[in-house]
């Protein structure tokens, strides 16, 4: 196939990209570490699909795709 779609090259950037949105507009103040474990227990909810695959926490891989969009305390 000589034209493949961009999200099936990037899926992981597509993902990411989609839970920053999210987030920006779950919480368009200021947003807070304390915004970003509320964020984390509504998506694990709702969306459990958006938090990524690999083996280990992925509160903290969220805490990383979210990295300069929230106030770290």
């Amino acid at each position: 196939m000589l034209f493949t779609p961009k999200f099936a090259k990037e899926p992981e950037k597509l993902r990411r990209e989609h839970v920053r949105e999210l987030f920006v507009a779950r919480s368009p103040m200021t947003r807070t570490a304390n915004d970003v474990l509320d964020f984390f227990l509504w998506l694990r909810q709702c969306g459990p699909d958006l938090l990524q695959s690999k083996q280990g926490d992925a509160y903290q891989r969220l805490k990383v795709d979210l990295d300069g969009l929230y106030l770290k305390e």
